[in-house]
């Protein structure tokens, strides 16, 4: 994320959101995730930060961050936003970010995780998300957006930012449950074919 794009989501995101016309895919399967204590894992790419961070806001999820400055931008942004934050990525304390997620999973709780941040490469899955659900029994539930109308920032996650008054579609794939992960390399395969048909059928 750029910085351009850490300062949208604490700010003008706010008014430019509110024009938005939101539809909701598969909503039923989130919220019932939700409604109990399962704990899960809502993955996405992370061109999709915005308008999910938006459309999700309040629901109680820990977003892990980046400690590089771009992320600790989106980590103060997401917290205006009703989110809490662990800082960590595959290169910087990423260990202890992921032993917070699976803390928070194996209370019941749900992580946010952009599956191929926080610097690439473009839709490339790494293997946090996964770990931390197979190490709490958690269910992945991949998470996807699309705009009839969108930018796209020069970042090397070619960030989405849905133009006023766009159709934004907000889809939650089919979740994958924990048994039927066998490996993380077998995680991240499914994972990544969940998001990829979630982003088709997000698609505006």
């Amino acid at each position: 994320m750029t910085s351009v794009g850490a300062w949208a989501l604490g700010g003008a995101a706010r008014t430019l959101a509110a024009t938005w016309r939101i539809e909701f895919v598969g909503r039923e399967r989130m919220q019932a995730l939700r409604s109990g204590s399962n704990p899960r894992v809502s993955v996405l790419w992370h061109e999709h930060l915005l308008p999910l961070l938006w459309t999700n806001r309040g629901c109680g999820a820990v977003i892990i961050a980046s400690r590089h400055p771009d992320g600790r931008r989106l980590a103060a942004a997401s917290r205006r936003w009703g989110y809490e934050s662990a800082d960590g990525s595959s290169t910087r304390g990423g260990t202890a970010a992921l032993r917070r997620a699976i803390r928070v999973l194996r209370a019941g709780g749900e992580v946010a995780i952009a599956a191929d941040g926080p610097r690439g490469p473009y839709r490339t899955a790494k293997p946090g998300a996964v770990f931390a659900a197979r190490h709490a029994g958690a269910v992945i539930v991949p998470v996807a957006a699309g705009a009839s109308r969108a930018w796209r920032l020069g970042s090397w996650d070619r960030l989405m930012v849905p133009a006023p008054y766009a159709h934004v579609r907000v889809v939650y794939g089919e979740p994958i449950q924990p048994h039927a992960v066998t490996s993380d390399a077998d995680g991240i395969r499914m994972l990544e074919e969940g998001l990829q048909q979630a982003t088709r059928l997000a698609a505006c």
